[in-house]
């Protein structure tokens, strides 16, 4: 029993004013690229089953392209992979804020695609001897929270969660993000085969069995500290998790960068004048192969 557990693909990301040869802003084209590619090797694995841990949108209301985007990469999904269930989760950035902002979820119900984006959804699949809790980031705030525990006869039982896991960040909370839901020990200790988790853009086993995928590209407000976060990991890039339940196993598939992003040494401009702190930024930019 294989699992392909990809979390925050961002799709609708935009950052700088750097524009692509068609005129769109290339960092939403990357989000776009990593998605593809992440779907690319889902494809090549063939999993029994697929798992998007939540913030598969930037924003609430993402950008057109975004959600023809989305929509492409589901429908070859669900093309190429007919047998294989898709569990979909809202997470905090594609959450509506008001009762009156419906969810472009919706769309991906149509295909094919099992979506939680309010409230928690447990879905059975006996012909895998699957169960799935899927569990979206307006769920957990729900007055009482949803319980968390496994149930059903499957033996695979399935945990997907979208928020911060206690102690994820330490004193140092330079990586977190905004608007998260928290998490208890309990909601990620029970009897479960595998939780999926997402949220934290750095690929990280919390205890056995419970993981966060990380994002497909660099697309948090500070993704130098990212970047850093990752080398003391030993990690080398972005990607998602392949899951083996019967084994036991979770491994990382890495996938290509659209983009490389730089942590270049700082510069101390205390005692310089402007024109000497552009002339000095200009010359380690232009010291970067590409730059």
């Amino acid at each position: 029993m294989r699992i392909a557990h990809i979390a925050d693909p961002h799709l609708g990301f935009r950052q700088y004013a750097r524009l692509s040869a068609k005129g769109h802003n290339q960092r939403e084209v990357d989000a776009g690229v990593a998605f593809a590619r992440a779907v690319d090797g889902v494809l090549a694995e063939r999993p029994d089953a697929v798992i998007i841990a939540g913030d598969l949108f930037h924003a609430v209301r993402p950008t057109n392209s975004a959600i023809l985007q989305a929509f492409r990469e589901f429908s070859r999904l669900r093309a190429a992979l007919p047998d294989a269930p898709i569990i979909l989760i809202a997470g905090n950035h594609d959450t509506p804020r008001s009762t009156d902002t419906v969810s472009i979820f919706g769309l991906f119900h149509d295909l094919g695609v099992h979506v939680a984006h309010q409230s928690a959804q447990r879905f059975a699949f006996p012909a895998l001897d699957l169960s799935v809790l899927a569990v979206p980031h307006q769920a957990l705030f729900e007055q009482p929270r949803p319980g968390l525990e496994p149930a059903g006869p499957e033996r695979h039982q399935v945990l997907v969660l979208h928020g911060e896991t206690p102690g994820l960040f330490g004193t140092d909370r330079s990586l977190a993000e905004p608007g998260g839901a928290h998490l208890t020990a309990a909601d990620v200790g029970g009897d479960w085969s595998y939780v999926a988790l997402g949220h934290y853009h750095v690929q990280m086993e919390v205890q056995e069995r419970v993981w966060y995928a990380g994002a497909l590209d660099y697309l948090s407000p500070d993704p130098w500290s990212e970047l850093r976060e990752e080398r003391r990991r030993r990690l080398d890039g972005k990607g998602w998790l392949m899951v083996d339940l019967d084994r036991g196993s979770v491994e990382r598939r890495a996938i290509e960068a659209p983009r490389r992003v730089l942590d270049l040494p700082a510069l101390d401009a205390g005692d310089l004048a402007a024109k000497e702190l552009d002339r000095l930024l200009a010359e380690a930019v232009e010291a970067v192969p590409g730059g």
